[in-house]
Formats: C-alpha cells, sequence, structure tokens
C-alpha cells in the first residue's frame, strides 16, 4: 500500500471528528452525590445531563459534540446552583458549597474569567453609586462637599464605563464580551435629579442590547433585563390598577424594542404574558393581547403556534367579556347549567385535590360561603382530580357544599378544555349574565372583589 494514502487513510477521519470540551470542577463542602447541568432558554431551565460528585467534591463532564455557546447552570440540590458560560473551550473551576461567588476561582477559560471578572467590578461598582445617589439628592448642594459627593460619583461610574469597553475591545470575539455588552447599563450623570436619573434609565436602558442576536436567549440575560426594566416603572405607592397603567407604559417599549426580531419578540411576550398572568395584571395582559403582532412574523414553529393560543384564549376571558356557557352533570347527580344559576354572582373555580394551593383556597372559601346567600353568591368548583375517591374523601372531610363538577378526565375534561386551563387553581367571577368580572389570582384578591360589589358584608 502507498504509505502516503495510508497516512491519509488513517488520519482523516480522526481529523474530521468533532472536537469535544470538558468542565472539571472541584466544590468543597459540598454534601450531595450529584451535580447535574441545566441549559438556558430566556428565562427556563432544562435538565440535560448529571454527573457523580467524589467524595472530595471533584466531578468532571464532557460537553457533547453539538454543545451550543450559552450560559449552562450546575446544580447540586433545590437551592444551591452556579451558572457558567460554555463557548468551546474547556472550563476548570473551584468553589466552596458555603459561599460559591466569593470562593470562585477558573483555572482554565477565558469566557468564564471575563464574565465574573465583570460581574465582580458591576456589582462593586453598584454598591458604591447606590451609597452616593441618596447624597445627591439629600445632601445641601450650595455646600462645597457636594461638590465632591458628585464627583466621586461621576468617576465611579466613569471608571466601569472606560472598564467595560477596554474590555469589550480585547474580546469582542466571545460569548461573555455579548452578555456584558448586553448587560451593561450606564448610570446617568450626577447632575441629574431623581425625576431625570429614572427618565434617563427608562430611555437608554436597552441602548446596548442586540435583539436580533438570538444567541441572548441561550442565557438569562434577555429575561433579566426585561425583569429589571419593569422595576423602573414599579412604584408601591401606586395600587394595583395605577401599577398596571405604569407597566403597560413599559410593556410597550419592551414591544418596539423587540418587535423586529421574531424569535426574541416571541420568547419576551410570552415571558410577559406568563408573569403578568401569574401576578393577575389583568389589564396589561389585555393590552399585550390587543396589540401583540404575530401576524407579521415570517417563520412558524411551534413556539409560536403556542404563544399564538394562549394570546387567544386571554382574548377570550378577559374581563368584560361573556364567558362561555355549558352543561353538566354535578356530584349528586343534579343537572346544572351555568347560566341556569340564579345567584347574582357565580365564582367558577378550577382546582384539584392534589394541588396543595387549591386545598388551602377552598378552605378558606368554605368559611365565607353561607348557603342562605345563594341567591347573591354561588360557587361552581370544577375539579381536575381523576380518582374519584380522593375527591369525595377531600369534600366529606370539609363539608364543601356548593356545586362541585368532575369528569375525572383531568387536564382532558370537558370543561377544562373549554376554558383553556392550564394551572390549578383559576378563579372566574361572573355576573349572572356570564359576563366575567373579575379573575382573582387568590383568596384575598376575591375577597377585596366580593367585599366591594356588597357580595360580603
Amino acid at each position: 500500500m502507498n504509505f502516503k494514502f495510508f497516512l491519509l487513510v488513517l488520519f482523516v477521519p480522526l481529523a474530521a471528528l468533532p472536537q469535544t470540551y470538558s468542565l472539571k470542577g472541584y466544590i468543597k463542602n459540598i454534601d450531595q452525590q450529584q451535580v447535574t447541568i441545566h441549559d438556558f432558554y430566556g428565562g427556563e431551565n432544562r435538565k440535560i445531563d448529571s454527573v457523580n460528585v467524589k467524595p472530595d467534591g471533584y466531578f468532571e463532564y464532557q460537553f457533547p459534540a453539538a454543545s451550543y455557546s450559552g450560559m449552562y447552570r450546575l446544580r447540586w440540590d433545590s437551592n444551591h446552583f452556579m451558572d457558567i458560560l460554555f463557548n468551546h473551550e474547556n472550563i476548570t473551576f473551584e468553589t466552596d458549597a458555603r459561599s460559591v461567588v466569593d470562593s470562585l476561582v477558573f483555572f482554565q477559560s477565558v469566557e468564564n474569567q471575563l464574565y465574573f471578572d465583570y460581574l465582580k467590578h458591576r456589582n462593586e461598582t453598584e454598591y458604591r453609586l447606590e451609597l452616593l445617589h441618596p447624597l445627591l439628592n439629600l445632601y445641601p448642594a450650595e455646600d462645597p462637599f457636594y461638590e465632591k459627593i458628585t464627583d466621586q460619583y461621576d468617576l465611579i461610574n466613569n471608571e466601569l464605563k472606560k472598564y467595560v469597553e477596554d474590555l469589550l475591545q480585547m474580546h469582542p470575539e466571545t460569548y461573555a464580551a455579548k452578555l456584558i455588552n448586553a448587560d451593561f447599563t450606564p448610570r446617568p450623570k450626577s447632575s441629574l435629579n431623581e425625576e431625570e436619573h429614572i427618565e434617563f434609565l427608562r430611555t437608554h436602558f436597552f441602548d446596548r442590547i442586540d435583539f436580533f442576536d438570538t444567541t441572548l436567549l441561550f442565557s438569562n440575560i434577555i429575561a433579566t433585563k426585561v425583569i429589571q426594566y419593569l422595576s423602573l416603572y414599579q412604584d408601591n405607592r401606586l395600587d394595583k390598577d395605577q401599577l398596571q397603567v405604569e407597566f403597560i407604559k413599559a410593556v410597550s417599549v419592551i414591544m418596539s424594542k423587540t418587535m423586529d426580531s421574531p424569535i426574541v419578540y416571541e420568547f419576551a411576550m410570552d415571558y410577559l404574558i406568563t408573569g403578568f398572568n401569574n401576578y393577575g395584571f389583568d389589564k396589561v395582559i389585555t393590552y399585550i393581547a390587543d396589540n401583540i403582532n404575530l401576524e407579521d412574523q415570517c417563520y412558524d414553529s411551534e413556539r409560536k403556534a403556542e404563544l399564538e393560543k394562549k394570546v387567544e384564549s386571554l382574548k377570550k376571558f378577559a374581563v368584560g367579556i361573556k364567558a362561555p356557557d355549558f352543561a353538566a352533570t354535578d356530584l349528586n347527580g343534579n343537572q346544572i347549567k351555568l347560566s341556569g344559576i340564579s345567584s347574582e354572582y357565580t365564582l367558577l373555580l378550577f382546582w384539584a385535590t392534589w394541588c396543595p394551593h387549591c386545598n388551602v383556597l377552598v378552605q378558606e372559601l368554605q368559611k365565607l360561603y353561607l348557603e342562605d346567600n345563594r341567591q347573591k353568591f354561588e360557587i361552581v368548583a370544577v375539579s381536575l382530580d381523576d380518582s374519584p375517591k380522593d375527591l369525595q374523601t377531600f369534600l366529606q372531610q370539609g363539608n364543601y357544599n356548593w356545586i362541585n363538577i368532575a369528569d375525572f378526565k383531568k387536564w382532558k375534561g370537558e370543561l377544562v378544555q373549554l376554558y383553556d386551563i392550564f394551572a390549578t387553581p383559576t378563579m372566574f367571577l361572573l355576573r349572572k349574565d356570564l359576563t366575567i368580572e373579575a379573575k382573582p389570582m387568590t383568596f384575598n384578591e376575591l375577597k377585596n372583589d366580593l367585599f366591594t360589589r356588597n357580595i360580603l358584608e
């Protein structure tokens, strides 16, 4: 055989093999036998693998060849974890489980050395600026010492800005640089008053984020920035309705900033809808549902289809819309029609005995449910249980004598499908004509809704 041909046959397949990279960690004082590895998509985490930890705290993991650049989470129990960056390089680090960040040292990995050094600088700078910020607003401006305060504030601010700019110039191709550039938000100059300070941040908060760079979604940076931007509109002096008006202003900015990047726009809208739905901010959700634009997004995906379905559901079950009527047989064998209930108001509750929050809620409901008040207020509780025995036992123990309905099909139940239920408990306060009057998230919200409508006295 020709020797050159032999070498070609021998080495070409080896060269064609994709390169893999290792993660080597040493975590002192870890009391777990495994570390799980999770990837990121926006604010979501997904477990992708796990590795065993030796008694001395050492573990090693090989990134699969197809692993993408991004942020990964190493978790060793429900309360302890650390996030790292992977961008096709070997990573070696050491830390202490009792003080992960303060004791963290990277021996290999330019990406993580850059990123964590930036986080250290940023946190120290923000701490110092936060100490000085109240003095800018409270200290007498005519006092000679005030000028020293403003000079020091601007100096600290500019030092971090120069540090970031130098870092980005020296390491422009790193994934860490992308995250640092997106994360860094320069504070305004000391000459601005408090109102001008907030307005500056609101106006320039997203200036450095490249929303067209979808690789940012493989970290928590966009989700974090969205939350931080919303916090600029947070005001504890406002009631819920007033606060929703402020959040709508923030949401409109986020929508406009992400609109031209379909994948990021889709994520941001889904993230906002889910978050505001969890807090029962119906006005904000309605605004998003009325103004979201998915038709112009020139791609099709499973995530987009799920988001479209969620938006459609929000429109269909918004406050002021009539809820769909239904007929069903209750657990006592009585035929029930929702529109046939004579009460002035009806609480339609979707719940389950296996839902801990539901159990607490129905126990509270039982305290305010008065059978002689049914002309004003009735409860229709639709259970998602799939065990008749479990449901019956629970109801008998609590003496829950409102209208109880269950088809024992769990999430595939007809009424669950009719109302697009995806979480328990879910409540709708309905007027007699089935108009959705309110969608309380908690018992206290429901109680307040009932008092303000003179249903409870």
